[in-house]
């Protein structure tokens, strides 16, 4: 035996155990497919529309995989990898979409004639079917786990960027307003008043501000004390009894 036909013998063996795994796993993928069914025509009417609009999806998809396996010059550069995975998506749909069965269809054709194997009975070795399905198998969970938490990841991401964006519009909001004893405040106070009233009003409410420098609502909350007020009002009355005093002398 040459070392071109271990070779080619290799490569036959490989592509025979990968079309028969590719037929194992597109036979469970047409199990699940047939339970989607089985709920979608169990489930209540808003449901139902839902699952089948799923279901609907993944066969447009599928479509999408088997469309190149018409085409001669798409097998002229087939890998065998490549002939793997449309044979796995046929035997997946080709019971549910008559479209997956003439690629199914086409598939064994071409198969059978370019490489002499019948993708129905590949007559791969069961050992190396086994090995090769659960290293497959393995490499779709871990697969499904990365979408899962990129998934998350990006939901994440959607939350914490809207959490920034308010706390930007609040910092914005907080922002436009100027500080209460400032230059600018009373600037814009004085934009505000000009030609409302007349002029000697508004000077005189403008320096009355600019003394006061405290805000309206501080203002309001700092209330005298009832010992001041009380004391301010005895002063009060007391300059008035001296005065009614005086005029009477």
């Amino acid at each position: 035996m040459s070392e071109s036909d271990g070779i080619e013998e290799a490569a036959d063996g490989a592509m025979r155990t990968g079309l028969m795994v590719a037929a194992r796993i597109g036979e469970q993928l047409a199990r699940m497919r047939e339970e989607q069914l089985r709920t979608i025509a169990a489930a209540e009417e808003q449901r139902a529309r839902e699952l089948q609009e799923r279901f609907d999806a993944q066969r447009a998809a599928a479509r999408a995989q088997l469309a190149p396996v018409s085409r001669e010059d798409w097998w002229d550069k087939a890998t065998p990898e490549m002939i793997e995975r449309v044979h796995e998506t046929a035997t997946a749909w080709k019971a549910y979409d008559p479209e997956a069965a003439q690629a199914a269809e086409k598939i064994s054709e071409e198969v059978k004639g370019r490489y002499g194997i019948d993708v129905n009975n590949p007559g791969a070795d069961e050992a190396s079917v086994s090995e090769a399905l659960a290293r497959a198998q393995q490499a779709r969970s871990e697969a499904e786990s990365e979408r899962t938490k990129a998934s998350a990841a990006r939901t994440d991401e959607v939350v914490a960027g809207a959490a920034v964006a308010g706390a930007n519009r609040q910092d914005r909001a907080n922002s436009s307003e100027p500080a209460w004893d400032t230059a600018e405040r009373r600037q814009q106070l004085a934009e505000n008043l000009d030609g409302k009233g007349d002029r000697e009003a508004v000077n005189s409410r403008l320096l009355a501000d600019k003394h006061q420098g405290t805000h309206p609502s501080a203002a309001v909350a700092q209330k005298p004390s009832v010992a001041k007020t009380s004391k301010m009002a005895r002063q009060g009355a007391k300059g008035r009894t001296l005065e009614r005093g005086g005029l009477e002398r």
